[in-house]
C-alpha cells in the first residue's frame, strides 16, 4: 500500500523542521562552517528523499522505521567525520555546556571545543604545515604557498580550484569530482574544511545508500541493513577516505547509488517502474563513469545479470564420460514472478531502452567535462616522451606528443550590479567530441606508460587482509607527552587508511559463507554481494602494471560489509540442533555468535580511531595497535 504524499507531509513537517534546527544548533557549537539555512535545505532534502521512498513503499523496500534507522546511521556518521578527532574530555574533568580545553603543553593544535565535557578538533583542522604546494588563490589567480593537505590534497583541491578560475591543468581521472569539491570550495573557500566537506557529506550519504541496498535485497529484517549501514560507518579506510579531500569516496557514492537504482530496476512490477527505474540506473551510472573508472566493473556486472536472467532458464550443460551423461547445470525450474518480469519486458521496446539508459551514462559523462571546453588545454597524449611534435588534436588515432585544444565553450562575463556570471558566447559540439577524446587517450595514455614506486605500494591481492594500507599523515614530534607506567613518553600523530581488521578478516569469512550458500542453496542475496565484490575488486586492478594502492580497494568494502551483515542476520537467527542417533538432546542459539562479531567490530573501530583521526597517542602505546608488519 501506497500513501498520498500530503498527508505525510501535514504529519512530518514539525519532525523534519525540528531535526533540521537541533543539526544547525550541534553546528554552530562545534563551531563547524555549516550555515542554518544550509542545514534546513539538507534537511528539506534527506526528507524529500524520504516521501519518495515510502511513497514506492511496494518496490523499494522501504519504509517510516526504514528511513528514521537510515537518517540515523547517517547523522551519526556525519558528525563523526565532521567532529574527529573527539575526545572524552569528561574524563579529565572539563565538564561545561560550552567552552575550550586547551591543547596539551607542546601539542601544536588549537584548543577543542568542548560541548558537554567532548571535545573535537574539527575536519578542518590543517594537519600538514610542511606538505605545501603552490594554488592560485592569489589576486589576478596568482599562486600562493597553501599548507595544510593531508596526502593527495595536494593535488585534487588545487586541481579544484583551477575549475573554479578557469586555468588549465591535467588529471587522468574525469571531472566530475574535481568539480564536485569545487562546490565544496566555492560555498566554505579555499582550506581544509572548504576542500573535505563533500567528501563527508557524500561519504556519510553512502552509509543511507547501503542501508536501502540491503534493504531491497533481503527484507525479512531490518537487522541485514542497520548491520551494513554501521558496518561500514566503522571502518578506518571508509571514515579516512569521507575526511580527506581526495576523490575515492565521491565516485563510491555514485556506484553505490547506481547499484541500489539497479536492484530496483530489476525487482520491477510494473512498466512505468522498469522505465523509470532503469533510467535512473542510467543517470547513476553515468555520473559515477564521469567520477572514475571505478563504475565500469559495476556497469558490466549489471549487464552481466541482465543476460543471465534471459539466459539461464533456457541453458542446459552435461557433461558426459564412459557413455554416462551428468548435469553440470541442472535445468533451472522457472520462478513465476521471474517470468511474469519477463513477460512484461517482453512487451516493451527493451531493447531501445537499454539502448537509451546506455546513451545517457555516455552523454553524462561527455558533459561532465562542460568546465573543461571552456579553457584552452595542452595536453600530453603520449607520457613517455612529453617533448615530441606539437599538433591539433582532431582524431582519435592522430600521433601527437602534445596536443593543443582550443576552447570548444568560450564565455564571457556580465555583471548585475553587484553580481558576475558568465554565459557562453558560442558552441563547437565538434570541438567538444574531440576534446572528451583526447582527454580520455591522454588518460590511458598516463596510466599506460606510469612508472613510479611508493613505499606505500600494495599488490591488488593483499588487500582484501589489510596488508600494506597507505599512511595518509605522521608526525612524531610536537604532540606533547604522555605518562605511562609512571614513564614520560612522547606522543605520535597518525592518519593511516587501514581498514577495521574485525571487518576484513571477518569480511573474507562471510565472503566465504556467501560462496557456500550461492553453491549448496542458490542464495540469490549472497550471489549478489559476491559477484559484486569479485567484479568491483578484480576487474579493473587485477592486471595493471602500474603501482596500486589499498584506498583502491574502497569500491570493493561496501560489499564486505554487506557480507558480514548477512553472516551477522542470519547467525542472529539460526540455531544448531545437537543430536544422537535419533535422540534430541537441545538446540543452541547462533545469535551469541553474532553478537559477538558486532562488538568485535565497534571495539576494533574504538581502538584503532586515534590512527585514523591524528589523534596523538603514546608512543608506548602506538606500536599496540601495529598488528601487521606491513602497517608501519
Amino acid at each position: 500500500m501506497t500513501e498520498t504524499p500530503w498527508p505525510m507531509v501535514r504529519r512530518e513537517w514539525p519532525f523534519a523542521l525540528g531535526a533540521a534546527v537541533l543539526f544547525a544548533l550541534v553546528a554552530v557549537l562545534l563551531r563547524w562552517p555549516v550555515n542554518p539555512l544550509v542545514a534546513l535545505v539538507m534537511a528539506a532534502a534527506v526528507w524529500g528523499l524520504s516521501l519518495l521512498l515510502r511513497r514506492h513503499r511496494a518496490l523499494t523496500g522501504v519504509d517510516g522505521w526504514d528511513c528514521v534507522i537510515a537518517g540515523v546511521l547517517v547523522a551519526a556518521a556525519l558528525a563523526v567525520r565532521l567532529a574527529s578527532p573527539i575526545y572524552l574530555d569528561f574524563l579529565q574533568g572539563h565538564v561545561g555546556i560550552t567552552g575550550t580545553v586547551a591543547a596539551p603543553t607542546g601539542v601544536h593544535r588549537p584548543p577543542t571545543h568542548d560541548v558537554l565535557g567532548v571535545g573535537a578538533w574539527g575536519l578542518g583542522y590543517p594537519f600538514n604545515s610542511t606538505g605545501c604546494t603552490q594554488a592560485p588563490v592569489g589576486p589576478g589567480n596568482s599562486e600562493r604557498n597553501t599548507c595544510g593537505y593531508v596526502f593527495d590534497e595536494v593535488y585534487f583541491p588545487v586541481d579544484a580550484l583551477k575549475d573554479l578560475k578557469g586555468i588549465d591543468y591535467f588529471d587522468p581521472e574525469p571531472p566530475l569530482t574535481k568539480l564536485l569539491i569545487a562546490g565544496g570550495i566555492s560555498w566554505l573557500g579555499f582550506d581544509p574544511w572548504g576542500w573535505r566537506i563533500m567528501s563527508a557529506i557524500l561519504g556519510s550519504l553512502v552509509i543511507g545508500v547501503i542501508y536501502f541496498m540491503a534493504r531491497r535485497l533481503w527484507r525479512r529484517s531490518r537487522v541485514f541493513p542497520t548491520l551494513a549501514g554501521l558496518f561500514l560507518s566503522l571502518d578506518g579506510l571508509e571514515l579516512v577516505e569521507s575526511r580527506t579531500g581526495v576523490i575515492d569516496v565521491i565516485a563510491v557514492f555514485f556506484v553505490m547509488l547506481a547499484y541500489w537504482m539497479f536492484l530496483l530496476h530489476w525487482h520491477a512490477r510494473t512498466p512505468g517502474q522498469w522505465r523509470w527505474t532503469l533510467y535512473l540506473t542510467g543517470v547513476a551510472s553515468g555520473l559515477g563513469l564521469a567520477c572514475k573508472a571505478d563504475m565500469v566493473p559495476a556497469v558490466a556486472l549489471m549487464v552481466v545479470l541482465l543476460l543471465a536472467r534471459w539466459v539461464r532458464p533456457r541453458l542446459r550443460l552435461r557433461w558426459g564420460r564412459g557413455g554416462v551423461a551428468r548435469w553440470v547445470l541442472p535445468p533451472a525450474p522457472d520462478d513465476p514472478v521471474e517470468a511474469t518480469r519477463r513477460t512484461m519486458v517482453r512487451h516493451l521496446n527493451w531493447s531501445w531502452h537499454y539502448l537509451a539508459a546506455g546513451a545517457v551514462i555516455l552523454f553524462l559523462f561527455y558533459a561532465s567535462f562542460f568546465r573543461y571546453w571552456t579553457t584552452p588545454h595542452t595536453l600530453y597524449v603520449n607520457f613517455a616522451n612529453t617533448q615530441g611534435p606539437t599538433a591539433t588534436c582532431t582524431g582519435l588515432f592522430e600521433k601527437a606528443s602534445v596536443c593543443q585544444l582550443p576552447v570548444a565553450m568560450p564565455l564571457r562575463e556580465y555583471h548585475i550590479g553587484s553580481v558576475d556570471f558568465w554565459l557562453p558566447t558560442g558552441f563547437n559540439p565538434v570541438q567538444s567530441i574531440a576534446d572528451v577524446e583526447w582527454n580520455s587517450l591522454g588518460s590511458l595514455s598516463y596510466q599506460a606508460t606510469l612508472k613510479a614506486t611508493h613505499p606505500f605500494a600494495s599488490p591488488f591481492y593483499s588487500w582484501p587482509v589489510g596488508a600494506h594500507p597507505v599512511l595518509f599523515y605522521a608526525t612524531y614530534s610536537g604532540n606533547g607527552v604522555s605518562t605511562v607506567n609512571g614513564q614520560t613518553v612522547s606522543n605520535y600523530t597518525w592518519i593511516s587508511d587501514m581498514g577495521n581488521p574485525a571487518i576484513l578478516w571477518l569480511g573474507l569469512l562471510a565472503l566465504v559463507w556467501c560462496l557456500f550458500l550461492v553453491v549448496r542453496r542458490r542464495d540469490r542475496v549472497a550471489a549478489f554481494i559476491l559477484l559484486a565484490f569479485l567484479f568491483d575488486w578484480l576487474l579493473l586492478w587485477s592486471w595493471p602494471s602500474r603501482i596500486l594502492f589499498f584506498y583502491e580497494y574502497i569500491e570493493a568494502l561496501p560489499f564486505v560489509c554487506l557480507a558480514l551483515a548477512y553472516a551477522c542476520s542470519r547467525l542472529l537467527r539460526a540455531q544448531v540442533v545437537v543430536q544422537l542417533d535419533r535422540a534430541r538432546l537441545g538446540s543452541l542459539s547462533l545469535a551469541p555468535l553474532g553478537g559477538a562479531v558486532v562488538l568485535a567490530v565497534v571495539l576494533c573501530f574504538a581502538y584503532f580511531y586515534p590512527l585514523w583521526t591524528g589523534q596523538p597517542i603514546a608512543s608506548s602505546n602506538f606500536f599496540q595497535h601495529i598488528w601487521v608488519p606491513g602497517w608501519y
